[in-house]
């Protein structure tokens, strides 16, 4: 039914990922399937406990998204040394979930991942603010780590698309911390946004344009999801699988 190992997915916060994640793994579970979601998204292990170390120390940069929240990074971007060293920490980091998710996939599971190596290596180029690590031999490693046959799915969105589906989610979330006088914090640390407030406009723009690279030298399919309903953008994500 389903020849390939791996169904990668992979885009900007708030493109809708999420949502056919979980519709394609309730699909497949349906069908009988073993099929396991796979959630892995930088930083990892090592490189968070440095990450958290570094913000602890004051070692950080904020940006801002639009609704004045913001959002603390390690400023491993300042030189060279810097950069290198984080992004040898996260591939030593990541390979764990690298390892742990082959061996599922050795077990006979068909794995449909929200965030993978895709994510960790745009993710990676973003903390460093360089782009050309997406040629990076460590990033091209992680690359060839993916299964030949798997099938990657690049799933865009615009920022003002993402903020408008975000920002109804957001206001309530601010009316229900108000009824249950839950003070709003104006800096959170990066990785614990809540799904309700939109990353910053400077991350999701980096996103797009690392991921649309990405996607294109893989050859992945693309689909912009702002253009479809989510049924449509299933049916035909089932069409690229050749499932139904």
């Amino acid at each position: 039914m389903l020849d390939t190992p791996l169904i990668h997915f992979f885009g900007p916060d708030g493109a809708g990922k999420t949502t056919q994640v979980d519709l394609l793994i309730d699909f497949l579970g349906k069908k009988g399937v073993k099929v396991h979601k796979c959630w892995v998204r930088s930083p990892h292990t090592l490189a968070y406990i440095m990450w958290r170390l570094f913000v602890r120390i004051g070692f950080y940069r904020i940006m801002w998204n639009a609704f004045g929240v913001g959002i603390k990074i390690p400023a491993v971007d300042r030189n060279k040394l810097l950069r290198e060293f984080w992004f040898v920490l996260e591939f030593f980091s990541v390979l764990p979930h690298i390892i742990k998710t082959n061996r599922l996939m050795s077990k006979g599971y068909k794995i449909v991942a929200e965030r993978y190596i895709l994510d960790t290596i745009t993710t990676v180029a973003f903390f460093i603010n360089d782009m050309t690590f997406l040629n990076n031999p460590l990033a091209r490693v992680l690359i060839r780590m993916i299964p030949r046959d798997a099938v990657l799915i690049f799933v865009d969105a615009d920022f003002e698309a993402i903020f408008e589906r975000r920002k109804s989610l957001y206001y309530e979330r601010l009316r229900d911390q108000r009824e249950r006088r839950v003070k709003q914090k104006p800096v959170r640390v990066y990785g614990y946004v809540p799904n309700s407030v939109v990353e910053p406009r400077e991350f999701i723009d980096f996103q797009r344009h690392a991921y649309r690279m990405l996607a294109r030298s893989l050859n992945a399919y693309e689909i912009h999801s702002p253009d479809y309903s989510i049924s449509e953008i299933f049916e035909i994500i089932l069409g690229w699988l050749n499932i139904s």
